[in-house]
């Protein structure tokens, strides 16, 4: 997917604007399945970046395709919904907020598990990957995926066709914050398949 072409760090500005969307998210947390606020946010973002975008994708799913000439399709996944729980950190961002989950309860919600980093950093490679086609070749499929706290999601989305109406993926590339020490990355590769 790369080729001889300098590969461009993300900028002063981008990191502004990621933090700025982190916060937004992280202050505006939703619920599985009820991601709509979120999904918007990524849409938007997508288009603005000259993605192909396809919203509704198993209910509030979104996928955005970048499309660079011949090469690999790699698939991008972040997800984007919050935990029912009640915020007590007080940051200048913290959530308030509050709404009936799937079993009709009302609830706090926080973003507690890092989706809205997730979405940050997916939107910010989306950015980095369309402002950089001169380094890489094939296909970009961002996925921002509704519900996986409750295991609805995926599921959603593939019951809708996800697997049909989009590009099949060479490679897939999902993430999640993790506690480690600053500047490290943990890494799995998942055992190949035998059927």
């Amino acid at each position: 997917m790369t080729s001889d072409a300098a590969w461009p760090g993300p900028s002063d500005d981008l990191l502004a604007e990621l933090e700025g969307a982190y916060k937004d998210i992280h202050a505006h947390p939703e619920l599985s399945m009820q991601e709509h606020r979120t999904a918007g946010i990524a849409a938007t973002w997508l288009r603005q970046q000259g993605y192909e975008v396809t919203e509704g994708v198993g209910g509030t799913g979104v996928v955005g395709l970048l499309r660079n000439g011949d090469g690999p399709t790699v698939l991008l996944r972040a997800d984007m919904d919050a935990l029912p729980i009640q915020e007590s950190t007080d940051l200048p961002y913290a959530s308030s907020a509050s709404g009936t989950d799937r079993f009709g309860q009302t609830t706090a919600i926080a973003h507690s598990c890092g989706h809205d980093m997730h979405v940050a950093w997916l939107m910010g490679a989306a950015r980095v990957l369309a402002e950089s086609r001169g380094a890489w070749h094939g296909t970009v499929m961002a996925v921002f995926q509704p519900g996986e706290e409750t295991a609805q999601g995926a599921r959603a989305m593939i019951a809708d066709g996800m697997v049909k109406r989009f590009p099949k993926p060479d490679v897939t590339l999902g993430q999640h914050v993790m506690p480690l020490s600053a500047g490290q990355i943990g890494l799995r590769v998942p055992r190949q398949s035998s059927h």
